[in-house]
């Protein structure tokens, strides 16, 4: 059977990036990651309140931005025991059909699965007449009544440029194509998409985060480039803070 053109490769198929053993040491590194930041999160929470407190915001903040930056060190160190360039890891420009409009095509298309999904979830609850609200609360930043420019900076940090890069690295560059490499295409769009939505888990964005963190790794295969899916993950997540922050000096 003919493959399809939308799954098609958009270059020559290239030597494989990654080795069997690499997949699972960066799954233990992103585990014990993530146990490391709820520990910091959980112990700094119950020194205090950090709705009123600053410097315990502060502290939780930057221990979420020091969990998105260890991801992006696994997949440096990783690729760095492999001798990667950054250009194997997908730094170098987008090609493909849209060219340097593919991150504007990945955002669209990001903005499209919120929209339909928050449309079939309005949908269900008429016909069950039910209230689903709580499906589509999203995964709002964290607010405080003492945020201050500091800890505004840092949130933005990590929203806007510590997320978009590092976790383009670990989701993308990383998780797709270690598993494109072993399965397929399809088992790598599904289980970096996958992945992507428990690192983010909230109920309310799981369904969306999947779809978003598999099309943004369809752009990368499709691209060629990392580029593609860090601008638009900041674009994202840039109108998402954005908002945050004009709704809060209003």
């Amino acid at each position: 059977m003919q493959e399809s053109p939308i799954l098609e490769p958009s270059r020559p198929a290239e030597p494989p990036l990654w080795q069997r053993r690499d997949l699972p040491i960066g799954i233990g590194f992103l585990l014990l990651g993530y146990a490391g930041v709820v520990a910091a999160v959980v112990w700094l929470a119950s020194q205090g309140d950090p709705d009123t407190d600053p410097n315990l915001f502060l502290a939780i903040a930057i221990a979420t931005l020091g969990f998105t930056v260890w991801l992006g060190a696994t997949v440096l160190i990783l690729a760095t025991r492999r001798g990667l360039t950054l250009a194997q890891l997908g730094f170098r420009r987008p090609g493909g059909r849209f060219g340097l409009w593919w991150p504007l095509v990945t955002v669209v298309g990001a903005y499209g699965i919120v929209v339909g999904y928050s449309l079939a979830v309005a949908l269900v609850g008429y016909l069950l007449d039910r209230d689903l609200t709580r499906l589509v609360e999203g995964n709002g930043l964290p607010r405080s009544e003492v945020s201050t420019p500091l800890i505004w900076t840092a949130l933005g940090l990590a929203v806007v440029v510590a997320a978009p890069l590092c976790e383009e690295l670990f989701f993308r560059s990383f998780i797709f194509r270690a598993v494109q490499e072993r399965w397929g295409l399809i088992a790598g769009l599904l289980v970096s998409g996958a992945v992507f939505a428990v690192v983010h888990f909230e109920i309310s964005v799981a369904l969306p985060f999947w779809g978003i963190g598999a099309w943004f790794a369809w752009s990368y295969h499709r691209s060629g480039s990392l580029w593609t899916t860090i601008v638009a993950h900041a674009i994202f997540n840039g109108v998402s803070f954005a908002v945050t922050v004009a709704g809060v000096q209003t």
